[in-house]
């Protein structure tokens, strides 16, 4: 260590400056034993504390000389932590004598010996700024091996020697989590709709993928006005549900080639779909609700040979021996019915003329929603008549309002006017932990679940508001319940195990299924000792004071000072609060003495 924060110097002056010891014992080994204490080596691993999962674990080292340690006596060795309005005594441990018959660590007195021991407390944000002393106590062996400090002092004859300074304060980063990273759910409006669906087919020349509007059928005037009203309503700005592709072939080839041609053809006919709503969006006036035709989904298959298509064709054309065809057919295998279709092919004309060019083809399905309301008619009847919406229609409107109060004020009037519906109460919560009101928020989340218990988005921002109330535990179990449910909780579920100090957990929960440019993400990595991940995730975030104060973090634990300090400077820069956080953190004990680092907390 280097330097010791104000209040803690002074301590550490006191007490280490004392008198060698303190005789209150009249047994010469005792006095000569405590008197010599330089004589061990007494150290704590690390020598700055670390919070990991709201504990503190330390190591002890003690190692005694060959003709130190007295047959007879006793060492208690009473790690305390002390800080500014208190002190936590820790767990002790005994070193004993040869001839001492009791509880604790036998040192051999020609040998001497090196031990040591592990203690784990609960962590407490007053150990922050803190050092850990060590002060042992000598007394001579009579009946009883005394447990700690306090039974020596009131029970035995004992010697003070000089304490030891072993550790100086504790590092806490892993509590400098960014809540408000974290995810609230929100209850989606199932408002009722009615999916219109409009259908139209593109036909193919034999053995072709490419679209080609000279082939017969495509130029039907009913097949090419299908066609062109598939995007009809898409036009009127109705949301797309979905687009249905199917690709067919007619069944007088390889089963293996027909399915690889329809799937080409439904690929085809998907990209010049795609083609089509590009350019619609691009209109000046367009009015499609969509931004990005990758944002459409599209199911596209290719099915292979059309043996049903075939069979209706069949039975709707004019072939006098139509009957025979299809009872031939349908009891014959795949193999056999392509060998008897092509046969077929040559004694019928109809085939090659009618009935297989119509199975060369694409089917496509466009599936738009029709609206009841537009958004714009939902938010202007919000606005001047709210009550005449549905409670659905409500929650609806405040999805279209980007202002947090305003969104809201929405739902606070979908629960004076539905105050049975748990979705307002659930929605309201979630913006008032977004508005930094948990208090108002936990009223609200608990009266959505006495409505609705199973409404997993309520549990959800119930987790969220307790880990702003630091209760991590409940918040745990409230994440579960939301699991349970079907809720995708897995990034908050994963800060709690910041909190838990299991690190590696921590980054498989927060980084599956969502971005790994966060700054949680990034802290955790820091903790996990994965410092080079962790620089390359805090690359892509925002440059602001907390980003740049975990990039300081970083270059310290990886011994770069120089980097450290720049950082540093720019973090203060973006946030002067963050002058007085920097000068008490455990991370930079090793610049307190650093005239760059005191000019830039100063």
């Amino acid at each position: 260590m280097k330097s010791i924060n104000s209040l803690f110097k002074t301590i550490a002056v006191v007490i280490l400056m004392m008198a060698p010891m303190v005789f209150q014992a009249k047994n010469h080994d005792v006095k000569g034993m405590a008197k010599h204490i330089d004589k061990v080596y007494i150290a704590a691993s690390p020598e700055v504390l670390e919070n990991k999962g709201n504990m503190v674990t330390v190591t002890i080292e003690a190692e005694f000389p060959p003709r130190y340690f007295h047959k007879k006596a006793v060492m208690n060795i009473t790690p305390v932590l002390v800080y500014e309005d208190g002190e936590t005594e820790l767990p002790s441990m005994n070193f004993i004598g040869e001839k001492v018959s009791g509880d604790g660590v036998v040192v051999s007195k020609r040998h001497g010996g090196a031990y040591s021991y592990t203690i784990t407390i609960p962590y407490e944000d007053e150990m922050y700024n803190s050092l850990l002393i060590v002060e042992p106590l000598v007394y001579k062996f009579k009946e009883v091996v005394h447990p700690n400090h306090q039974s020596i002092r009131d029970k035995a004859e004992f010697a003070t020697a000089n304490a030891f300074l072993v550790a100086e304060g504790v590092i806490n980063t892993s509590n400098k989590i960014d809540k408000s990273a974290l995810k609230t759910a929100y209850a989606n409006p199932e408002i009722e709709h009615q999916v219109i669906s409009d259908n139209g087919d593109i036909f193919f020349y034999v053995n072709s993928d490419a679209i080609n509007w000279t082939v017969p059928l495509n130029k039907n005037t009913k097949n090419k006005n299908a066609v062109n009203d598939l995007t009809s309503h898409i036009m009127k700005g109705w949301n797309v549900e979905s687009i249905e592709v199917n690709g067919w072939a007619s069944p007088e080839g390889p089963m293996t080639y027909n399915k690889d041609l329809s799937g080409k053809r439904a690929q085809m006919t998907e990209n010049f779909l795609k083609k089509r709503l590009s350019s619609l969006s691009a209109q000046k006036d367009s009015k499609v609700s969509y931004k990005n035709v990758n944002d459409i989904k599209f199911v596209t298959k290719g099915n292979g040979a059309d043996w049903d298509g075939l069979m209706k064709a069949i039975e709707n054309s004019n072939i006098k021996d139509k009957r025979t065809i299809l009872n031939t057919l349908k009891n014959q295998t795949l193999e056999q019915r392509v060998a008897q279709l092509n046969k077929y092919i040559k004694q019928y004309p109809e085939f090659e003329k009618s009935i297989l060019p119509s199975l060369r083809r694409s089917v496509v399905k466009v599936n738009t929603i029709e609206p009841q309301m537009t958004d714009v008619q939902i938010t202007k009847t919000c606005t001047n008549n709210p009550q005449s919406l549905s409670c659905e229609q409500m929650m609806y409107a405040a999805t279209l309002v980007k202002e947090l109060k305003n969104k809201e004020l929405i739902y606070l009037t979908a629960i004076e006017t539905y105050p049975n519906n748990a979705e307002p109460y659930c929605n309201a919560g979630a913006v008032a932990i977004e508005r930094g009101n948990t208090r108002h928020a936990k009223q609200l989340l608990n009266q959505a679940i006495e409505i609705d218990d199973l409404l997993a988005e309520a549990y959800n921002n119930l987790g969220v508001v307790a880990i702003y109330e630091n209760n991590y535990d409940l918040a745990a179990s409230l994440f579960n319940q939301a699991k349970k449910l079907g809720l995708n909780t897995s990034y908050n579920e994963g800060v709690v195990h910041i909190n838990k100090g299991d690190y590696d957990k921590a980054i498989k929960l927060m980084t599956k299924n969502n971005p790994n440019c966060d700054y949680n993400v990034a802290l955790a990595q820091t903790l996990d000792k994965r410092y080079t991940i962790a620089e390359e995730t805090i690359k892509c975030l925002e440059e602001n004071g907390k980003t740049l104060y975990l990039q300081a973090v970083i270059a310290m634990r990886t011994k770069d000072i120089e980097k450290s300090l720049k950082h540093l400077a720019k973090a203060v820069k973006k946030d002067s609060k963050l002058k007085k956080e920097a000068k008490n953190d455990m991370e930079f004990a090793y610049l307190q003495d650093n005239p760059d680092f005191i000019a830039i907390v100063e």
